[in-house]
């Protein structure tokens, strides 16, 4: 689905709901469910724990950020050419490893904080995403993707991208690992609940998978949603992953599972090996280090007995050291690669996309790679990204392209770029009336029409996109500089007031 293409360049804490399954799976399995509760996932969101003041200055923007406390509440602050906006922190994400990112809440609507706190400098900086934003601002949209790893289920208004009813989500619950819990509840017996060890190990591995393996593009299969995915299930029949693994020293903050499988010790265990082998997500030991040396030893004792190596307390230090992610700061994460000699370069594969795991459908294995392609070249603006989606989505089937709406507004927003206008447009409408309660494709089909000339038409899907989402401001602002251009001064400074009034009121 196409993120924002731009052309022109009351506080209200609602009570963090436990997942439904988490009660009543404690009646039988107390100490588990006590234990996972407290285990990072248990603990992947919450209110707000860290309170500790901050200052930083973001130089591109000329901003200044602030974090102080009103009494209970935790607040950010943005400060630019004199005026300032300030929120109160609704919620907390992460279970503070590597550190907290921030939801802010306006209304019923839910945006990402600029400012993140990183555990191991103990300090603030900006949040991933931000550094880069010459306009920052709370703006970055909390969709349900964004809290598909962090919680257990979501509220979505439906039709809406960042609007959520109360309570917007749940915590995760067992459910997250071992599927629907209620033919487990009326009969439960062994197979009547999902248990991930004794799935096959492309299923077992998708538990971990959904939400340790970030890649560098997710795509969701036609029709389908995040949350559509169950245990049990693998991961590439409700979406596919998909990784560019050119650059040696690019490391996602979010690759377990992608250097646990590149790892000797996961491709000669024939399977075998797998997340589970070294975490109990109901609660790890408290010598971690001695436990994963049991691990090791259960395959590698015999090094130690012939002198082959140097009798060790420990495995983890020296075959998985901790590396800096390239797209996360001031974190460390574990090299689930377990190399042999420690710090080993990372070998590339070559510059191409590749899937983790190919779509069933050959039809839906090409459309999916093709909107990966499109996804890295909105973000990088990568020209040869660019001609792979193109080609890939326009050698597509009629059929297939003209019923699926982010493959029309993919395809529409090549052919914008590309200055096939007339054609853009067309496409552009093909989506807007498949999918009329979506925003983004009311803006999409307002830039092309204000390119193509047809201004009273190109107003009225601006209009429209912004009366579907009130707050995302790409709309505002493309309305205010049409405006602007074409000598109505007023209308544009309306244009700016009406988001103005919207972040105010909410």
């Amino acid at each position: 689905m196409p993120k924002w293409p731009s052309v022109a360049s009351t506080f209200l804490l609602a009570g963090l709901s436990t997942g439904a399954a988490q009660q009543p799976c404690a009646r039988c399995h107390a100490s588990e469910v006590t234990a996972f509760e407290n285990s990072p996932m248990g603990r992947s969101i919450s209110p707000p724990t860290v309170f500790t003041e901050g200052r930083i200055v973001h130089k591109l923007s000329g901003s200044t950020l602030t974090v102080s406390k009103d009494g209970p509440v935790l607040e950010h602050s943005l400060d630019r050419h004199g005026v300032t906006t300030k929120y109160p922190v609704a919620y907390s994400v992460g279970a503070g490893i590597v550190g907290y990112s921030y939801i802010v809440r306006l209304g019923q609507y839910l945006y990402q904080s600029p400012i993140s706190y990183y555990t191991q400098t103990k300090g603030w900086d900006l949040t991933p995403g931000y550094e880069t934003d010459p306009n920052l601002d709370f703006t970055h949209q909390i969709s349900s993707g964004c809290l598909f790893c962090h919680t257990g289920s979501v509220n979505l208004v439906k039709g809406t991208v960042n609007r959520f009813s109360d309570p917007p989500f749940t915590s995760i619950s067992c459910e997250r690992c071992h599927g629907p819990s209620a033919a487990h509840l009326s009969n439960p017996v062994p197979g009547s609940i999902v248990n991930p060890a004794k799935l096959t190990a492309a299923r077992r591995d998708s538990v971990c998978e959904q939400c340790h393996l970030e890649g560098d593009a997710r795509i969701l299969n036609p029709g389908r949603d995040w949350w559509d995915f169950q245990s049990g299930q693998a991961t590439e029949s409700v979406f596919a992953t998909y990784l560019k693994t050119s650059d040696p020293d690019h490391l996602r903050a979010v690759s377990q599972s992608e250097l646990l499988a590149r790892s000797q010790c996961a491709t000669q265990s024939g399977g075998r090996l797998w997340c589970g082998t070294c975490h109990n997500p109901h609660g790890d030991p408290q010598n971690r280090a001695q436990e994963i040396q049991k691990v090791c030893l259960s395959c590698h004792a015999a090094i130690f007995k012939a002198g082959a190596h140097q009798p060790a307390e420990e495995c983890t230090s020296c075959h998985m050291p901790r590396l800096r992610p390239t797209n996360v700061a001031h974190s460390a994460v574990t090299d689930h690669s377990i190399p042999r000699v420690p710090h080993q370069s990372r070998t590339a594969e070559g510059p191409e996309l590749k899937a983790w795991r190919e779509p069933p459908d050959p039809v839906l294995a090409r459309r999916d790679l093709g909107l990966a392609y499109f996804d890295l070249a909105t973000a990088s603006r990568a020209a040869p990204d660019l001609q792979h989606a193109y080609q890939l989505l326009s050698q597509l089937p009629s059929s297939a392209r003209q019923n699926d709406p982010p493959v029309e507004a993919g395809l529409a927003s090549i052919l914008l770029a590309q200055d096939q206008v007339k054609l853009a447009v067309q496409l552009f409408r093909n989506a807007v009336i498949q999918q009329p309660s979506d925003a983004r494709y009311a803006y999409c089909l307002g830039a092309a029409l204000e390119r193509a000339g047809d201004f009273r038409e190109a107003v009225n899907q601006l209009r429209r996109s912004i009366a579907l989402d009130p707050s995302q401001p790409d709309a505002y602002l493309e309305l205010a500089q049409f405006y602007k251009k074409t000598g109505h001064e007023a209308e544009s400074l309306d244009a700016l007031r009406d988001y103005q009034r919207f972040r105010s009121v909410n």
